[in-house]
């Protein structure tokens, strides 16, 4: 028997959020300051806030309002926040985008980050993409630490078998290292054969109120950072080698530093190769559906999946990587390239890799 090609694939969905109300959306134009002018008949319309999300407790209470909006329109609903803001359903213009990007991706194996929820995910699932004819028959999404609520999922078209979370592994403090989760998930690929598959979403390069800090402040903030950054790959690395696992491995996720940075060296110390850095380009859709050759190409000079301005300053990120054991034969690499310079339906480009078995 030859070998046989799989398609495995990372993917930063972006906020994929959803709500809904029995009526009607809520329109995508209330102004979040009026929030706590709505009438709510379960409890304050002010105390929803106080269902917002925290660090203990990371699921916001799904409490069914019934509110009324300034313009005299009555819905019910679920409304969630977060640090006192709307949290909304992702704009459909940028869902449907994401799903056409993931029908030209046709992996085999999806691995996502910035996913709300299971319902999320399988609403996305039946409403996006089954209509463009693609189908993941096995789909989970891991409840992580984030007190936002994007945790980390994964579709596939093989059977997954088995999956594990990782949601409480202690930090050296006893708190839990990971702020979102590592989901595990054991897939019986074509040969019969167990893949081990690992997505994750490490710490991320955000500083609240940057603007509001002094320099030091910000460079003591950005070590804070890369040390738990650091703490997570060294979680990563001790979890595999407890399991003794050292064949067909593939990790992955939106790792938020470069592949080589020394915040991740410890991936490497398992003796996994990161593969994206090594691939290529290939055509993305526009909105209009049609697929585009790489027109960014030459903004930088390594691969990049991730761009970020700041203060007038452009970088270029290979923030999504996908790391593989040795004994995986990987046949090709790709990016798939965005059309437009600020991301296509996401701020961050999917990531692929096809491993012969």
């Amino acid at each position: 028997m030859g070998a046989m090609a799989i398609r495995i694939a990372t993917f930063n969905a972006n906020n994929l959020f959803s709500r809904w109300s029995f009526q009607t959306e809520l329109p995508r134009t209330v102004d979040q300051k009026k929030l706590t002018t709505l009438k709510a008949t379960n409890g304050a319309a002010e105390t929803v806030a106080d269902h917002a999300a925290t660090t203990d407790e990371p699921a916001s209470a799904p409490d069914v309002v019934e509110v009324t909006l300034p313009d005299g329109t009555e819905l019910s609903g679920v409304l969630r926040t977060f640090r006192g803001k709307l949290v909304r359903g992702k704009d459909p213009k940028a869902r449907d985008w994401i799903a056409r990007r993931i029908r030209a991706l046709d992996a085999d194996v999806l691995c996502l980050q910035e996913v709300e929820d299971q319902n999320a995910l399988d609403v996305f699932h039946r409403d996006a993409l089954v209509p463009l004819g693609i189908r993941y028959p096995f789909r989970m999404v891991v409840e992580g630490n984030d007190p936002r609520r994007i945790d980390v999922a994964i579709c596939s078209k093989l059977p997954i078998t088995r999956v594990s979370s990782w949601r409480f592994w202690p930090d050296p403090t006893g708190d839990a290292v990971f702020g979102r989760d590592l989901l595990q998930a054991e897939i019986t690929a074509p040969d019969g054969k167990p893949l081990r598959v690992f997505v994750n979403h490490l710490k991320s390069n955000f500083i609240a109120d940057e603007f509001r800090l002094t320099p030091a402040q910000v460079e003591k903030e950005r070590g804070e950072i890369a040390e738990r950054r650091t703490l997570q790959a060294k979680a990563i690395r001790t979890i595999l080698r407890r399991q003794r696992l050292e064949t067909r491995i593939v990790l992955t996720g939106d790792m938020n530093d470069a592949p080589d940075a020394p915040t991740l060296s410890p991936l490497a110390d398992l003796g996994l190769t990161e593969q994206i850095s090594g691939g290529t380009t290939m055509a993305g859709p526009n909105r209009k559906g049609v697929l585009v050759d790489d027109a960014f190409g030459n903004l930088s000079d390594h691969m990049w999946t991730n761009r970020h301005r700041a203060k007038g300053q452009v970088s270029f990120n290979l923030y999504d990587q996908i790391w593989t054991s040795p004994d995986l034969t990987v046949a090709a690499a790709h990016v798939m390239r965005r059309t437009l310079i600020g991301g296509d339906g996401s701020d961050h480009d999917p990531a692929c890799v096809d491993v012969e078995l």
